[in-house]
């Protein structure tokens, strides 16, 4: 178990949803949270190289370390691939794959000197489970996954954690700030689970050292049967194309 009491923890995407949640929930944890955002004071966007070295360097100042580094900020595509701009899967990308990326180098270095931190991102259920409509989504999750595993590799003896937390649907405004080409304003009329439950496990995850995170039953279901009977989830989900 990792206490988390006075850890210094950076969170991007901090000013609404599951990072506001998370946020919350490592300050009630003791935690010292040094929130990012594009709306935090100050800003920071991190597709701004400048951006993220001022964030690096302000927690620095304040506190002198950095334990944890919590990517979360992320944004949307919804659309069929052939209809996809490029320019928008590109922005995308910069934001999902190259942001975290992005963080990732700067605070790398910090953590190698104090030897010892953790590296949490954000992806997705549809990080493992493509599915129609989202493909320029899945692709940046995907691939953020992919990063967190080669890192933990390299990273094995370091004392540093890279942990991959896969929330599944959750009820926050990120569906209604989604790029959208069908105009339709949400992407289900149900909701899903709520943004404090994503911050509680991804919490936990820290404290108990977790490699990998899926929540919601759907969503670990998903996962299992990715891995074991793709065939069969891929016809399943054609129906919601």
């Amino acid at each position: 178990m990792v206490a988390v009491e006075n850890k210094v923890v950076i969170i991007t995407g901090a000013t609404s949803g599951i990072g506001l949640a998370t946020a919350r929930a490592f300050t009630a944890a003791g935690a010292r949270v040094v929130p990012a955002s594009r709306r935090s004071t100050p800003p920071c966007d991190v597709t701004k190289d400048d951006d993220v070295r001022q964030l690096v360097e302000r927690a620095l100042a304040e506190f002198g370390r950095i334990d944890i580094l919590i990517n979360n900020a992320g944004a949307g595509l919804r659309a069929l691939l052939v209809d996809v701009k490029p320019e928008d899967a590109r922005q995308v990308m910069e934001l999902n794959f190259f942001g975290a990326l992005r963080c990732i180098k700067a605070v790398l270095p910090v953590m190698q000197r104090q030897g010892s931190g953790q590296i949490v991102n954000i992806s997705s259920v549809i990080g493992v489970v493509a599915t129609p409509r989202n493909s320029i989504y899945c692709a940046s999750k995907f691939a953020l996954r992919a990063l967190s595993d080669a890192l933990r590799m390299e990273l094995h003896g370091t004392g540093i954690d890279v942990i991959s937390i896969l929330p599944g649907y959750t009820d926050t405004p990120f569906f209604d700030q989604m790029i959208r080409y069908d105009g339709s304003s949400r992407l289900s009329p149900f909701r899903g689970q709520s943004p404090e439950k994503v911050a509680r496990a991804i919490l936990k995850a820290c404290r108990c050292r977790k490699r990998e995170v899926a929540l919601t039953f759907p969503g670990i279901l998903g996962c299992w049967l990715q891995r074991f009977a793709a065939p069969l989830i891929e016809w399943s989900l054609r129906w919601s194309a």
